[in-house]
């Protein structure tokens, strides 16, 4: 599927659960970004996740921390690489790190105690490791 099809079903909460995976997780980040400068790609993204695991009946699932964290991360190496913004195999080949364990690769910058927090799932608690890559979403 395109990726203004799946946004569009995304964020109208058509997408079949079955279908929203991790990489589809990825694939959301890779086509916001494609449209939209990065703050306002990780904005609309978040948004959209969190709309979309309310819709299914799964709120509880949306963590605002890592899911604003890992855009970050995602966004900062499209700024680095931006090639990888050109098609979503770039991307994920890009990415590969995020895709095999997302939850690793934000835990260089957050400690487990800091990311398990009540007010992490809620809102974004700043890194307590190493400073996030936030410079791009300045932009």
């Amino acid at each position: 599927m395109d990726y203004q099809a799946f946004l569009r079903q995304l964020e109208s909460s058509t997408l079949p659960a079955s279908d929203f995976t991790h990489q589809a997780h990825l694939y959301a980040a890779w086509a916001y970004r494609r449209q939209y400068p990065a703050a306002e790609a990780a904005v609309r993204c978040a948004r959209a996740l969190s709309r979309y695991a309310m819709a299914q009946g799964a709120a509880e699932k949306y963590h605002h921390t890592l899911t604003m964290s890992l855009l970050s991360i995602l966004y900062h190496r499209a700024q680095e690489q931006p090639a990888m913004l050109e098609d979503w195999p770039s991307f994920l080949a890009t990415c590969d790190d995020v895709l095999q364990d997302a939850r690793a690769v934000v835990l260089q910058y957050y400690s487990a105690d800091r990311l398990n927090q009540d007010a992490s799932r809620r809102g974004f608690v700043p890194p307590d490791r190493l400073p996030l890559p936030i410079a791009c979403l300045s932009h």
